[in-house]
């Protein structure tokens, strides 16, 4: 009897002993809500935890983006955590590289502030939002919207073109290129669509820039549109071998798409090509360095840091680069996109942003 008294009381008390411990691990476990604070849980800015390594979205190589990549990355490696490693992707392009960025594909990429305006906003080829999208480091070079037309052609009015419903012979890049949308976009204002030129016995063809300059050597062409910096090689070669005249656009079209589509105000300088004697008010556009919602803080941080500080070394690189100023890195135009905070929090520690 003794013995199994002194049992029933040693359960007893191993069962007392476990309730507490069990009561003392349920306070300890970590609450299905969180508990109250002065911020949210997740406004602390996501930083990297070491080494990184980034694939940089450009274009196809020996064009200028391709070499622009190859000395963003060369100031990017004295800024990055050491260890880390940034590599050029010569691919993709304007168009493509913002939704391979939104995606998570590129954690970085060049592109058009046009462009990357329009993915943002869901327009033109973006059949939705790309709301993740953030810049970088814009206002880096100028593009400009220029169109040429053949002498032979007997007229450089598009208004004309579309009241007399005159065949003319449209050549513009691969469907879905900026420079196909433009043509596009102002054709639309002019009243006519590539159906109605058509229809009138004209032609609108699709090809590479080689074959657009062919064209019009064999006077097989009348128009054609493109965004090209100062001594753009194809349209170099068109003017130096064909006769054609420079349009210069309307004001009132210009300020209407820089406000709807997310044009630069740009002046062409006079004698950027053979026979164009004066300067040409044009829209034009810009690239841009940019990424997604998920780059860590830090690494945009040191990102914009390596080569908004780095401006005579760009300068140097690339002529193109010789637009680019600190100055003007943060522009919300030249960007195209929301900031990145961490590229925000640089240019506001610097002073660059209010």
């Amino acid at each position: 009897m003794k013995n199994r008294k002194m049992l029933l009381t040693t359960i007893l008390v191993l069962a007392l002993l476990m309730m507490t411990l069990v009561g003392c691990s349920s306070q300890e476990e970590t609450p299905s809500e969180p508990a109250p604070s002065e911020e949210p849980a997740n406004s602390d800015p996501e930083v990297s935890t070491g080494p990184v390594t980034l694939d940089m979205g450009t274009f196809r190589m020996g064009t200028g983006w391709y070499t622009y990549g190859t000395f963003f990355t060369e100031l990017m490696m004295d800024e990055l955590p050491q260890g880390s490693q940034v590599n050029v992707i010569p691919e993709a392009g304007a168009a493509a590289n913002p939704l391979l960025v939104a995606n998570g594909k590129f954690p970085i990429a060049l592109g058009f502030n046009q462009t990357n305006n329009w993915a943002y906003n869901g327009l033109f080829i973006y059949d939705e939002p790309l709301e993740n999208l953030r810049g970088l480091v814009g206002y880096l070079d100028t593009y400009y919207y220029a169109a040429v037309v053949s002498n032979d052609f007997g007229t450089t009015d598009l208004a004309e073109v579309a009241e007399n419903k005159i065949p003319i012979r449209v050549s513009t890049v691969p469907v879905g290129g900026s420079g196909e949308v433009v043509t596009r976009l102002i054709l639309e204002y002019y009243g006519m669509t590539y159906e109605d030129i058509e229809s009138w016995g004209g032609k609108v063809e699709h090809n590479d820039f080689g074959t657009i300059v062919d064209m019009f050597k064999d006077g097989q062409t009348d128009f054609f549109l493109q965004n090209i910096t100062q001594g753009h090689p194809a349209v170099t070669e068109l003017a130096l071998t064909t006769d054609v005249t420079f349009l210069e656009f309307p004001r009132e079209m210009m300020d209407e798409f820089i406000e709807k589509y997310g044009f630069s105000d740009e002046v062409l300088p006079a004698n950027s090509f053979k026979g164009q004697t004066e300067d040409i008010p044009s829209m034009g556009l810009t690239t841009t360095l940019f990424t997604n919602t998920d780059l860590p803080y830090d690494i945009a941080y040191s990102i914009t840091k390596a080569i908004v500080e780095n401006p005579e070394y760009l300068h140097e690189g690339h002529v193109a680069l010789k637009r680019f100023t600190p100055e003007d890195a943060a522009d919300p135009i030249g960007n195209g996109i929301p900031l990145h905070p961490g590229a925000e929090a640089y240019y506001k520690e610097v002073g660059l942003l209010e």
